[in-house]
């Protein structure tokens, strides 16, 4: 197995390089004291794995480590530090290893070993076809051709935060300096971009694992997300919406899964800012294209169907206030005095516990004029 080694400290380089000397399995290529340096010879030397130090003034092992899975994916990553818990918690990736200096041989063997049985087991993936589609209505999944639907296992919120960001920017290009002030304003710069390297590693070595044919790209100053064609639920969505036929009964049904296939808000679990106005634009368009459905029952004197439709409605989005208030005049409509008052009490306690405010002034005055009748 071929090996480089990229710390800056010399004595450092020089002890681990006769510690790896020891073991016949690994043929050290190079060892290099500037990680750009390091990084200008990847191509050449296609390195199996690379020791990095994680603290070096240059550029950061885990940018280093970030720039060579870049160029070759499959390449083998252990980690060095001084730092134990800085290792345990900032760098616990899918790296094949950390290693505390000074370097122990025996702890060195177990790396060994870890290196030479990943690289058996390695072999080069297809991507997956049981992959084939983005979910976006309400979470993140992963829709398999084989029938439902799969959380990835992200490794921390932010890894999960920042796939979102770049598959919602769907293939333009944004500067790393904007996705650390939007990500990690909290903390400082050099922390922000460290902590985004880790997160972008973290969500190479995810997609990889899972053979999922999505790559981060660097571009410029900054990253692209590639889907290579994989779909997203919301796109495909509006498309269908755009080409869809004037609301006739001939097309009703069409219509209505049209409707159906709005599960809920753009990415809502997460309550993400920087998607807020693509959230509220997807959801006016759903909603203004389902209330055109109960109209049409309600114009057709259908009643009970547009409850239906209302009702359905409802379960997709519990907070919308209009919804409650259209349901009441329908079911006034129909002589339903229960259910209205049903509905009107939804909409209080829901008021009450989401938002901490009571019904609009319009619907309280028609509620009280109802029930004075």
């Amino acid at each position: 197995m071929k090996v480089i080694l990229v710390d800056d400290e010399p004595l450092a380089l020089s002890h681990l390089a006769e510690e790896l000397a020891c073991f016949a399995e690994l043929e050290m290529i190079g060892s290099y004291r500037n990680p750009r340096l390091a990084l200008a010879d990847i191509s050449r030397l296609a390195p199996d794995a690379v020791f990095l130090d994680i603290e070096m003034p240059e550029m950061s092992g885990i940018a280093l480590a970030e720039k060579i899975l870049q160029q070759r994916p499959h390449t083998q990553i252990v980690f060095v530090t001084v730092y134990e818990e800085y290792a345990v918690k900032a760098f616990d990736l899918n790296a094949v290893d950390y290693l505390l200096k000074p370097i122990q041989l025996k702890r060195l063997a177990q790396t060994t070993e870890r290196l030479l049985q990943r690289a058996g087991s390695q072999l080069p993936a297809a991507p997956r076809q049981d992959w084939v589609r983005v979910q976006c209505f309400r979470s993140l999944q992963f829709e398999r051709a084989t029938g439902g639907s799969a959380t990835l296992r992200w490794k921390t919120l932010k890894a999960q935060e920042l796939f979102s960001l770049l598959l919602h920017l769907r293939g333009k290009p944004i500067r790393k300096q904007t996705l650390v002030d939007q990500l990690w304003s909290d903390i400082d710069w050099k922390k922000g971009i460290t902590q985004l390297y880790t997160a972008i590693y973290q969500i190479r070595k995810l997609l990889q694992d899972e053979q999922l044919n999505i790559r981060i790209e660097n571009v410029d100053e900054g990253y692209r997300l590639d889907l290579n064609g994989f779909p997203l639920d919301i796109e495909e969505w509006e498309r269908q919406m755009d080409a869809a036929p004037p609301l006739t009964s001939e097309s009703l049904e069409q219509h209505k899964q049209l409707s159906a296939q709005y599960k809920g808000d753009y990415l809502a679990e997460y309550a993400y800012l920087w998607a807020e106005t693509e959230k509220q634009r997807l959801r006016m368009k759903w909603l203004s294209h389902a209330k055109q459905i109960a109209n049409y029952f309600i114009e057709s004197n259908n009643l009970p169907a547009a409850a239906e439709h209302y009702l359905e409605m409802q379960s997709v989005l519990p907070t919308e206030e209009s919804l409650y208030f259209e349901l009441m005049r329908i079911y006034d409509s129909l002589e339903d005095r229960r259910s209205v008052e049903a509905q009107y009490e939804l909409l209080r306690k829901m008021l009450l516990q989401e938002l901490d405010m009571e019904p609009h002034d319009s619907i309280r005055l028609w509620f009280d004029r109802w029930r004075s009748v």
